[in-house]
């Protein structure tokens, strides 16, 4: 800013001493004109010297120094406290205000006081020491005329500057408040999406790796005969696959959620993609003493981001499991037809009382305990939910307290395609 009202002063400075350099001329005032020519001269020359630099410390130093030897001069050859210097103090006081730092704010208030005071005694108490120049009482006036617009014009462009770098100053610092409030925002969205995938992790794993280690406790205890402990090894080797298998695609999902990456849609034969973890919770299922059926109506292949739909499945079907007591029965139902594609999955467990049906799908970090006791996080619902948004599909529930719940998932037959 500073440069910038030095630059524009100087540039109006020179032009008025031009001015005033020929107007005195043809005055006939040549010392006057030949002095005030020279400094025009100097302020010219220290500009282009600074610009070329990029340093205007020095000049600036210099011309403010400069300025009021100038001034006594053209107070004493242009009718003293009678003609227009004393209109020109308070600008150029103003101009080095704004040029120079604070600290120096002392130093230049007296310089100019001390030039001031001098000029105005000598002007006011020994008149007849400073000659009368002017040829008439119209070149005064034109001549104070012209000072007093110079003077209008620097105030007004210095007032202007100001101003404008006020306004400029404010925007850049309302665009750093709102790219500070976006990158908030964006740390707490990271930070809850860190949240969620850890409690996703440990909602998706627990259920398969607690199996696994009450089958090896069994083991442990010796109470299987060599038959049955054939048959348990092989039921072991393949939940311990699909409990790594379902940690490769949580991780997966977990990473592309952490980068923000818009869905990912590519056609899929849903039937093949469901084959893992459809083992995965009919084990599970089987170990409580459920029954899962799963169907398949209309074709398979659709287009998905399979990563966020597996999500979905896998917290639908372990909420279908853990509210289901022992006995019950799981419908898992895929349907494509002319109305859309569905995923269904019904139980006859529990079921969700009234009140809570309208609260389901928000972040609630409590969770009602399982059938068995199993225990959650109460963010598997808003998981599923957030992530159907996501991929363009709706969830919706129907459920009776004590009779049982139904989740519908409508996925979208022509998804946008990244």
């Amino acid at each position: 800013m500073e440069t910038k009202i030095f630059i524009s002063a100087a540039f109006i400075a020179v032009i008025y001493m031009i001015s005033m350099t020929v107007f005195n001329l043809l005055l006939g005032q040549y010392l006057l004109a030949g002095v005030i020519f020279f400094a025009s001269g100097l302020i010219l020359g220290y500009y282009l010297i600074a610009r070329r630099r990029t340093e205007f410390t020095t000049g600036i130093n210099f011309l403010s120094l400069m300025a009021y030897p100038v001034l006594a001069f053209n107070f004493y050859y242009n009718d003293g406290v009678n003609g227009p210097t004393f209109f020109i103090f308070l600008m150029v006081l103003s101009i080095i205000i704004c040029v120079q730092n604070k600290e120096s704010y002392w130093f230049w208030g007296s310089y100019n006081l001390l030039f001031f005071i001098i000029l105005a005694y000598i002007g006011i108490f020994h008149p007849h020491q400073i000659p009368t120049n002017y040829p008439d009482e119209e070149i005064r006036f034109m001549d104070i005329t012209i000072t007093y617009l110079f003077c209008l014009l620097s105030i007004i462009g210095i007032i202007s500057a100001l101003k404008w770098n006020y306004l400029q100053q404010k925007e850049i610092s309302e665009q750093k408040g709102l790219a500070l409030k976006k990158a908030n925002k964006e740390l707490s969205r990271s930070n809850l999406q860190k949240n969620k995938i850890i409690a996703l992790i440990s909602h998706d794993l627990k259920s398969p790796l607690l199996s696994i280690t009450n089958v090896l406790e069994i083991m442990n205890e010796g109470q299987l005969d060599p038959e049955e402990e054939t048959a348990v090894k092989k039921e072991l080797l393949i939940m311990a696959s699909n409990a790594q298998k379902l940690t490769e695609e949580i991780l997966e999902w977990a990473t592309v959620e952490l980068k923000n990456d818009l869905p990912q849609f590519k056609m899929v034969d849903i039937r093949k993609k469901f084959q893992t973890i459809m083992q995965t919770y009919s084990s599970l299922a089987q170990q409580k003493g459920l029954s899962l059926n799963i169907s398949f109506e209309g074709s398979t292949v659709i287009p998905a981001d399979i990563d966020r739909l597996l999500l979905i499945i896998r917290n639908l079907l372990q909420n279908a499991i853990k509210f289901t007591p022992k006995g019950g029965q799981i419908q898992f139902i895929f349907k494509n037809n002319e109305q859309g594609i569905f995923i269904i999955i019904t139980d006859n467990g529990t079921g969700i009382a009234k009140e809570k049906l309208g609260k389901l799908f928000e972040m609630n970090f409590s969770s009602s305990p399982g059938t068995a006791e199993e225990k959650g996080t109460g963010l598997g619902l808003y998981i599923s939910n957030e992530n159907a948004k996501r991929i363009g599909a709706s969830l919706l529930v129907e459920s009776e307290l004590d009779e049982g719940s139904t989740f519908t998932l409508k996925l979208p037959k022509q998804p946008v395609f990244h």
